[in-house]
């Protein structure tokens, strides 16, 4: 058998292909937590905190450092405040993250997961139908990242990890991060083989704008995929700076 592995892994390799072995093969939180374990993750910023499911899932994988949750929309944030209670470094905050300090009107969906600043395109509206439909909206609080990382981060956080998950509006929260990436070196944004929103960036839009701040892609997870199995959204994994042995 070894001799039969070796003949195909020779074959696979002449046509530029290589075996990769199952347990190499990882999950999300694996890789989470070998970046956070070789990034020294001091602090996780959750941006789009919804329930706090992001929070709980990075407890139960053992994550035990301060988190700072932010959620605008109402009633998500009183869920996300039961979910987070009793949580001593677990904060959060009724505000959205953007590119500038201001007051907008966000569509809460009737799934209040898929509430966005942005309207759904023709494409969101087949694929979310009803979940989507919006059934209000609310003024909320749009505020920089780098304008409110003094207040919100425990003294002595260094190495921070920024989690995007805003309905088409993570390019828009990482443009508000620029005055503080020093401190970033990790970040998780959702990005869209076929954006869902009007006007939102695609993947490759949204990738260019991390790449351009000096991130560097280490993981791509897809979250949705349509019927033919296409990847709708993925989520992208991305470190900041080089470790000492080059990236990931």
């Amino acid at each position: 058998m070894r001799a039969v592995k070796r003949a195909v892994s020779r074959a696979l390799g002449s046509l530029g292909y290589q075996i990769v072995r199952q347990q190499d093969v990882h999950s999300l939180k694996e890789h989470l937590l070998f970046v956070f374990a070789d990034d020294q993750i001091d602090c996780v910023i959750d941006v789009g905190a919804h329930r706090g499911d992001y929070g709980s899932f990075l407890r139960a994988a053992g994550y035990g450092g301060p988190i700072v949750s932010f959620e605008p929309v109402e009633k998500s944030y009183l869920e996300l405040s039961r979910n987070s209670a009793g949580d001593p470094a677990w904060s959060i905050d009724r505000i959205a993250l953007g590119s500038r300090d201001e007051t907008r009107e966000i569509g809460v969906g009737s799934s209040t997961d898929l509430s966005s600043f942005r309207a759904f395109s023709r494409f969101g509206e087949e694929v979310f139908a009803e979940q989507g439909r919006i059934e209000h909206r609310e003024p909320v609080q749009v505020r920089r990242l780098d304008s409110v990382l003094p207040d919100v981060v425990p003294a002595g956080v260094r190495r921070i990890f920024l989690k995007l998950d805003t309905q088409g509006w993570d390019v828009e929260a990482l443009q508000g991060a620029t005055g503080c990436l020093d401190r970033i070196v990790g970040l998780q944004l959702e990005a869209s083989a076929r954006p869902i929103y009007e006007g939102m960036p695609t993947y490759l839009e949204a990738l260019g704008y991390a790449t351009s701040l000096g991130f560097e892609l280490t993981d791509a997870v897809p979250v949705v995929r349509d019927r033919r199995h296409r990847v709708i959204e993925f989520d992208c994994v991305l470190g900041h700076e080089p470790g000492p042995h080059g990236r990931y």
